[in-house]
């Protein structure tokens, strides 16, 4: 499926965004602009955009070449004082600017040390935003290198994502093969799910090619779930093909699960229409949930029209989104919508969402409505939790309910709250 025409506009702005801080660091006056020409402890790194800016004249070559021995050199002994002097500075933009010239005038051999400063810090928590900076910049320079550095040296599963990510945006393939052979213990491999959002980011369909070779497991979802908003951001129609297009039954339905509120949020209607569509029963019935709170969010007179027209199997799910949020609106109405829909068991899970919401606002109409409920042990405890809740509140109204309702109550809770 062709990405819409404005993703590629989206993609020009971040490039705009990353010049302007690029030209930010270059025109910028005082200590600012000297960071950013090498004055943070780091000379030029052979090749960088620093060193090329500066390579004028036949000459260059030759003193670059004598040069280069001697800035490595210089650059091991004062990269920390550099990278301290950036993080000692107040302002958020100055210490990402600063980092980010640091990093690209920082040598390949000297990335371990630097990050393993920040990684040390007794501050390490609060220095994520540089240590995630640092890993990306490491991943792009020499992805090997880096994940040998986190295999070896242990890692969080926030490290092994960022990387990957990185990697994945320049090169998906071959950094999925390597994830897919990767040891991650624990229920997720968080290089594999890195490597599939790094993947999103830049092609949400090649992602989900990915995702095709993964069997259903924690990491499916685990992975699903960080590129939900990748998929999403190109609209509707862009998602539901997303979708249509998995090959795999499961990982769709797992896909329909995990995608249903964006969608709804989206386009409650259309949503309400895939939704109905969907084949499997019970996918079928745990999506409709999601889309009628959605939708109930937006416009519940719609959202109710659409429940009572659906399937017996697929509304008695459906009801539950409605119930929430009509029962914030206009418990007595709602009462009134629950119970017209019938008997069926399987709405028990609509009507004691009723119970809960309307109870904050309705205590009287909540407790009239408990009678509804199929299941006599679920019945049961919300009498006794729900009254005892509102002796709590208001033990005069709970006690005059409960002595004119004494004759329909089981007896235990009659006597516990009238003894």
């Amino acid at each position: 499926m062709k990405l819409p025409s404005w993703s590629w506009n989206a993609g020009g702005l971040a490039l705009a965004l990353v010049a302007g801080v690029m030209i930010g660091r270059g025109t910028g006056g005082g200590s600012q602009a000297d960071a950013a020409s090498g004055n943070d402890g780091v000379p030029p790194r052979p090749g960088s955009r620093a060193e090329a800016g500066g390579a004028l004249g036949d000459g260059v070559s030759a003193t670059r070449r004598e040069r280069d021995s001697d800035s490595v050199v210089s650059g091991r002994r004062t990269s920390a004082a550099g990278l301290q002097s950036i993080l000692d500075s107040a302002s958020r933009i100055d210490r990402t600017q600063r980092l980010l010239a640091f990093l690209d005038r920082l040598p390949d051999g000297e990335f371990a040390s630097v990050y393993e400063k920040l990684r040390d810090d007794p501050g390490s928590n609060l220095l994520r935003s540089e240590r995630s900076l640092l890993l990306q910049a490491w991943a792009e320079r020499d992805p090997y290198a880096v994940t040998s550095y986190l295999q070896e040296n242990g890692a969080e599963d926030w490290e092994r994502e960022n990387v990957l990510g990185s990697w994945a945006a320049a090169d998906p393939q071959a950094a999925f093969a390597w994830a897919l052979d990767a040891p991650d213990g624990g229920d997720v491999n968080n290089w594999v799910v890195g490597a599939i959002r790094g993947a999103a980011a830049t092609d949400p369909m090649i992602a989900r090619d990915l995702l095709g070779q993964i069997e259903s497991s924690e990491t499916r979802r685990n992975a699903l779930r960080n590129i939900e908003e990748h998929v999403t951001r190109f609209g509707y129609d862009y998602a539901e093909g997303w979708i249509a297009g998995v090959s795999d039954e499961g990982m769709r339905n797992e896909a329909s699960r995990r995608f249903a509120d964006e969608l709804a949020e989206l386009d409650p209607v259309r949503a309400g229409d895939w939704n109905a569509m969907i084949a499997d029963t019970n996918t079928r019935r745990d999506v409709s949930e999601t889309v009628s709170d959605r939708w109930a969010r937006q416009d519940l007179d719609s959202a109710k029209a659409w429940v009572n027209s659906l399937p017996e199997d697929t509304r008695t799910e459906a009801a539950e989104g409605v119930a929430r949020h009509y029962a914030r609106q206009d418990p007595a109405e709602a009462a009134v919508w629950l119970a017209s829909l019938g008997n069926n068991p399987d709405l028990d899970g609509a009507k004691r969402i009723f119970v809960d919401e309307a109870f904050r606002n309705a205590p009287e109409v909540s407790m009239n409505f408990v009678a509804n409920i199929a299941d006599e042990r679920s019945r049961t405890k919300s009498y006794y939790r729900y009254i005892g809740e509102w002796m709590r509140r208001d033990e005069a109204s709970a006690k005059a309910w409960t002595e004119s309702n004494a004759q329909s109550l089981p007896s235990g809770v009659v006597k516990r709250y009238l003894r």
